[in-house]
């Protein structure tokens, strides 16, 4: 139900021959960069208006100022406001010297603020002149934006001030704002060099940016590459594989969902390092090694059978990465060993089989031979023979299931022309369960490895050893064969599933599992195996005792 959900989460992927009418990266990096300069260009416009807005007025104020100033001091006009002169007897000089000055409003008011001159516009006279603000003192110049009739003008205001010390009147100076085309045309020639020059820029920079772009992405369109994202996750998402890429400084790029699960990743695997994720060592050495290697290799994980291959990766501009693919063979290993338990206890049983109808047949002859005492003594030997046999295992391995493959195992030893020796220091009390059934597996395939390994040679010997407490807490299982050792060539390669040393056709079908199904139980339970050629070849595993268990067991057994 979790693998539908996941499925359902995922992105579908459009179909690759979906074409889509959108314009191409490049042109739709220079509409960008058009766009962009579009809009640098009416900020960079609204900015110039402003400052010639401001540069207009700070230099017409001063302006302005000097012709009020020069006006206030004119005689003619300082003589017509100490008389009070009427309005028409100033409307000559006065525009006269708007004339001359160049200003648009040349205005003369009276004491009272009324416009007694105003020869631009002579609608004005009579009215109260109202600046604000308005000068703080009567005989303080004053210069600023204010507006005259219904538009603004820059206006600067001095008082005339007659002999005598009294203000008379003022004259003010006015020039009218500039309409925004004029503002325009003025800073015409600065917008055009920074359009001009944001234009090229723009285009050159949108072209090489995009080459850049085309270069990195192989000449895919964006398009093409979300497609191709939205394929990869579906597809490392939704195989059952694990994948997991780990790059030269040890951390994991990726790490999909079965793979997550193999080797018991946390969900924030991937940026972290590889040894720092709870893997084991040898999980943590297999993943990080940038040597492809051979196909299929094989290492346990947190008892996980897991067979892996590996690729390396060249990203652009990047360090090599290790991308491995995984594999879970512990339900194949595990049908393989039920299997070879089946064949173990089919062939014990044809070995058993075999060896009771030779007696039988023995006993058979010499009773229709009349020797009747002969075939009682031959009875009494056979007996003998298996009670000795019964009582040196069964003395020294209290374990049942274990005494009954050992007794069984010296059968077929005896079947194929071979001796299975259990060792007088050999001691193994009563386990629980899980640890007897773990030493069946171990035993039952370290023993058969040893009678195959002892087959044709001179001598054919295998001694068992099995010993609770060596060391504490742990059952060591020790078995030595007389056999020709193990190849140099696959020293290294032992525990491997299909390896295998017999030359028999067909073998690589029917061997090569005993010892991994040894390493998969041995490490599953936190213990070791490990061999070496020593006049033939030795075994050792420790299985390490759940104390809990066996404390279980015991109490258990007292009842």
């Amino acid at each position: 139900m979790a693998r539908d959900d996941r499925r359902d989460r995922m992105p579908r992927p459009r179909g690759p021959g979906i074409r889509s009418s959108r314009l191409s990266l490049t042109r739709q990096l220079l509409l960008f960069q058009l766009s962009l300069i579009a809009l640098v260009l009416v900020a960079v416009t609204a900015i110039s208006l402003e400052q010639s807005r401001s540069s207009f007025t700070s230099g017409a104020q001063r302006r302005m100022l000097t012709v009020s100033e020069y006006t206030a001091a004119n005689p003619l006009v300082r003589s017509l406001l100490e008389r009070r002169a009427v309005p028409q007897q100033f409307s000559l000089p006065v525009e006269a010297l708007r004339t001359t000055t160049g200003v648009d409003q040349l205005l003369v008011t009276d004491a009272a603020d009324r416009i007694i001159a105003s020869p631009a516009d002579p609608r004005l006279l009579g009215a109260v002149l109202a600046i604000d603000p308005t000068p703080d003192e009567s005989d303080a110049a004053w210069a600023g934006v204010a507006p005259i009739g219904t538009n603004d003008y820059v206006v600067a205001q001095v008082p005339v001030i007659a002999d005598s010390g009294e203000v008379v009147g003022s004259v003010v100076a006015a020039r009218q704002f500039p309409a925004v085309a004029e503002l325009l045309a003025s800073a015409a020639p600065n917008l055009l060099t920074y359009v001009g020059v944001a234009g090229v820029l723009g285009i050159a920079g949108s072209l090489l940016l995009a080459a850049r772009v085309k270069r990195q992405t192989l000449g895919l369109e964006p398009e093409q590459i979300g497609r191709l994202v939205e394929h990869r996750d579906a597809m490392i998402h939704g195989i059952r594989e694990g994948v997991i890429a780990v790059d030269s400084d040890g951390r994991i790029t990726l790490a999909n969902d079965s793979a997550r699960t193999l080797l018991g990743l946390p969900a924030d695997a991937e940026g972290r390092a590889i040894d720092a994720v709870g893997l084991d060592a040898e999980a943590v050495l297999a993943l990080r090694q940038q040597d492809v290697g051979e196909i299929d290799s094989v290492f346990v994980n947190r008892g996980v059978l897991l067979v892996l291959n590996r690729t390396l990766i060249y990203p652009p501009r990047s360090r090599p990465e290790v991308v491995t693919t995984l594999r879970d063979r512990t339900e194949l290993v595990t049908l393989q060993h039920d299997l070879g338990s089946s064949r173990q206890a089919t062939d014990t049983l044809r070995a058993q089989t075999h060896e009771f109808a030779n007696r039988l047949h023995t006993i058979s002859m010499l009773m229709q031979l009349g020797d009747t005492d002969a075939a009682v003594e031959y009875v009494d030997a056979v007996t003998r023979d298996r009670t000795e046999l019964d009582n040196s295992v069964l003395t020294r391995l209290q374990e049942p299931a274990v005494a009954a493959l050992v007794i069984a195992k010296t059968s077929l030893a005896r079947e194929r022309g071979a001796t299975l020796v259990l060792s007088a220091e050999s001691a193994l009390s009563r386990i629980d369960a899980d640890l007897s059934s773990d030493l069946v597996t171990v035993i039952g395939n370290l023993v058969d490895n040893a009678l195959d390994a002892v087959t044709g040679a001179r001598e054919r010997s295998v001694r068992l050893d099995v010993q609770t407490g060596a060391p504490p807490g742990a059952v060591r299982v020790r078995v030595r064969d007389s056999g020709p050792g193990i190849d140099n060539a696959l020293v290294d390669h032992v525990f491997d599933v299909g390896v295998t040393s017999k030359s028999a056709p067909g073998a690589a079908d029917t061997h090569g599992y005993g010892l991994a199904i040894v390493r998969l139980v041995a490490t599953r339970r936190g213990g070791t195996v490990s061999y070496q050629n020593e006049n033939g070849t030795v075994f050792e595993a420790l299985l390490p005792i759940d104390p809990a268990q066996s404390t279980v067991d015991e109490e258990q057994t007292r009842v």
